[in-house]
């Protein structure tokens, strides 16, 4: 994860989403599960939400397809504080997140995950010898807490297809498949860290030969 900056309000949000969400809100306050059906308005936000965040997850920092596609995830609008906590926030723009729809059922009505428009710079660390996620080591407890519970509750590293991309972009890019202006556009995370990391530098040797014994 890496600190997404929130997008502007589109002009046809508060015609489409906000105000028929309110009108909803105000006959049914509390709402059940029942109540929540045919009054999802917030899914007419989702085409918008794509083409702010370009495509981009934004709790796994990467390039989603917009519709499934043969296996591929796809992406859904997620509300950063569920609906059940706040059903007041349900039809705002500044309490959604595009999301790969798998990483949007585990988090579900969960707390424990950070805010991508909140994270601090780094929080999230990218181990390019195990390709796993983890905490970075300068983080007060509190904080290292709150990545960890994000990346168990998430399954950033326990779902092997996550690994498994993290590693099918590192070797692409090892490979001279892709460049690194690609990777920063699809995969921002990763660029991150391989920029931090002085990946060319410190890893890219190492990586190609590894790559190159097992492709």
């Amino acid at each position: 994860m890496i600190r997404v900056t929130q997008a502007p309000e589109p002009a046809s949000f508060d015609a489409q989403v906000r105000i028929p969400g309110a009108a909803f809100l105000a006959a049914h306050p509390r709402p059940t599960r029942i109540h929540w059906t045919g009054n999802d308005y917030w899914r007419l936000a989702h085409t918008d939400l794509y083409a702010a965040y370009r495509g981009i997850c934004s709790y796994c920092a990467s390039w989603t397809p917009r519709s499934p596609r043969a296996g591929l995830d796809s992406t859904s609008v997620d509300h950063f504080t569920p609906r059940i906590h706040a059903p007041n926030l349900a039809y705002e723009w500044a309490n959604m997140r595009l999301c790969r729809r798998r990483l949007n059922r585990r988090k579900n009505s969960f707390q424990d995950v950070q805010d991508p428009f909140t994270v601090g710079s780094r929080w999230f660390r990218l181990d390019f010898t195990s390709f796993l996620i983890r905490p970075a080591p300068s983080l007060a407890p509190a904080d290292a807490a709150q990545v960890t519970s994000t990346i168990t509750r998430l399954g950033l590293n326990s779902d092997r297809d996550y690994v498994d991309e993290r590693i099918a972009v590192i070797r692409m890019y090892c490979q001279g498949h892709l460049t690194r202006n690609q990777v920063r556009a699809r995969y921002p995370f990763i660029h991150a860290e391989m920029r931090s990391q002085n990946f060319d530098l410190n890893f890219l040797t190492a990586l190609q030969a590894h790559f190159a014994r097992y492709p």
